[in-house]
């Protein structure tokens, strides 16, 4: 046990530090504002209310429980997309910065992985501040899997992030291609949709689109929808699928990457 704490405690210590450091950034961010780094949360608020009772859900959903499907996509989605759009010059536009506090290149996208976290968390929590108003009795056992969904979430975000940065930096003119295909992702993940019939266009998206899953597994924490194992495969096998590929990437350029200048 000793043992096992003396390998953590390093790993909690670099945790630590960079959630600390993000916060510092982002609070700095919003310096001069009155409500500072709750813009973030009220932004998010504002767009999955705007979401929620202006788009029709569901004839079987009422609007209330619209909304809380749309805050649930719109939070998982916000972090998704900011692991891809958000990656395609971390190491052109941040190799200074890394250099500077002596980060290695696993340690520069672990404090890019901790900056979208510390937004990801306090949009987390405006959730479930919401849930607590509208719909209580959505917390549940099924929200132990929380506990997995997070770092299932992280290494995700980190594998993607690598990998796009990778390919912009051998192809330049991906960053714009990328950034528009996240723009259009937006309609293509059912984040104000809902899928009601097995067959047609909406079915479709839901099962060829990788995001779907991470939204599916989100809203089943919450309740929102009914927990099934299946959905839960998938990402998990997304996510092996991908951090694979990002961990034989870095293995193969990660030297290469480093003398990058």
């Amino acid at each position: 046990m000793k043992s096992l704490w003396l390998r953590l405690r390093p790993l909690l210590s670099t945790f630590v530090r960079y959630m600390h450091i993000s916060y510092l950034e982002t609070r700095s961010r919003y310096e001069g504002t009155v409500l500072g780094i709750l813009w973030i949360p009220v932004s998010t608020l504002s767009f999955s209310l705007l979401l929620g009772f202006v788009f029709r859900g569901s004839a079987t959903m009422t609007q209330v429980d619209f909304f809380l499907y749309v805050i649930c996509g719109y939070v998982t989605w916000n972090f998704i997309s900011d692991s891809i759009g958000g990656s395609t010059a971390i190491i052109q536009r941040r190799f200074d910065f890394a250099i500077h506090n002596n980060l290695s290149l696993l340690g520069l996208f672990g404090k890019v992985l901790a900056d979208r976290g510390f937004e990801f968390g306090l949009d987390l929590l405006t959730v479930f501040l919401v849930f607590l108003v509208l719909a209580p009795s959505a917390y549940g056992p099924q929200m132990l899997l929380l506990v997995a969904f997070i770092p299932i979430l992280a290494v995700t975000s980190l594998a993607v992030s690598y990998i796009v940065n990778l390919a912009t930096l051998f192809y330049p003119d991906l960053a714009n291609i990328l950034s528009t295909a996240v723009r259009l992702m937006l309609f293509a993940t059912p984040i104000f949709w809902v899928v009601e019939e097995r067959s047609g266009v909406r079915a479709v998206l839901e099962a060829y689109n990788p995001a779907s899953y991470y939204l599916m597994m989100m809203r089943q924490i919450f309740g929102v929808q009914p927990v099934d194992a299946v959905s839960w495969l998938i990402g998990c096998g997304i996510t092996l699928v991908l951090c694979s590929i990002g961990f034989i990437a870095y293995r193969r350029t990660s030297s290469f990457v480093r003398n990058l200048r």
